[in-house]
């Protein structure tokens, strides 16, 4: 059972102020495997940890990729804490959890990249296309795999019907540019697409999983010998007490 990753979405998820080191760490001692959270660029290329693509500065929103780092750490979040930068994040947990970010723009993950080589992590990271991405497949993922063979590449997706479409062509399409795992949207779940998915070898994540009735039917799923390989949830407490109850049962 150990074997399904717990994501803890943004951190601890709605029981803290999302995307902050307290956030982060408060995940942390919950037990959660991995955190997610979303990256992008400053000005001055710093990775910053947060989900919107600006900040309110004097009452006027600015977009992050037109502010330096030092004009974005002097802005303060609800609980007091400030903006993290991904360097931030590794200084503080090297390698005892995994890390999964959804990114806009493919230079970000370069980045990425570049930073975890130099902490020694590429195994641990994920770069997700968010399911909000318009872009291509072929232009988010080809870049990102010409640099590195050993980060995992994930996608997202709101509907189970764009990986049904014409046949899972899609599925062959991930296969070539080497995806290792498929997220869906879990109200969007059925097991014809989970099998197809899993029969394929891709991993099978599920997203916006909040209550326990669903939080339960996923762990204890098994289909044709397959499961579940990971889970994101603003409540990864509820999530690894269930996980716990399930292995010891």
């Amino acid at each position: 059972m150990k074997n399904m990753i717990v994501w803890g979405h943004r951190g601890a998820g709605l029981r803290e102020v999302e995307n902050t080191l307290i956030s982060f760490r408060k995940a942390v001692e919950m037990g959660v495997d991995g955190i997610k959270t979303e990256a992008q660029l400053s000005k001055d290329g710093e990775i910053i940890l947060q989900f919107l693509p600006f900040l309110i500065i004097n009452n006027n929103k600015i977009s992050i990729k037109d502010l330096n780092l030092e004009e974005i750490k002097q802005v303060k979040l609800e609980n007091g804490d400030e903006i993290p930068t991904l360097r931030e994040m590794f200084e503080e947990f090297k390698n005892t959890i995994v890390y999964c970010f959804d990114i806009k723009e493919v230079e970000t993950g370069i980045k990425i990249i570049d930073l975890a080589k130099e902490y020694d992590l590429l195994e641990k990271i994920e770069i997700t296309k968010p399911a909000t991405h318009t872009g291509s497949i072929d232009s988010f993922f080809k870049p990102l795999r010409e640099k590195s063979r050993e980060v995992t590449l994930v996608i997202s997706f709101f509907n189970d019907k764009q990986i049904m479409e014409n046949n899972y062509s899609v599925l062959k399409k991930l296969k070539e540019l080497n995806v290792q795992v498929v997220n869906l949207l879990h109200h969007r779940f059925n097991l014809e697409v989970f099998e197809q998915v899993k029969k394929a070898g891709f991993k099978f994540y599920l997203w916006a999983v909040l209550f326990k009735y669903f939080m339960k039917k996923y762990i204890n799923l098994s289909y044709d010998g397959y499961k579940i390989d990971g889970i994101f949830t603003n409540f990864p407490d509820k999530l690894v007490n269930l996980r716990t109850e399930v292995q010891y049962l």
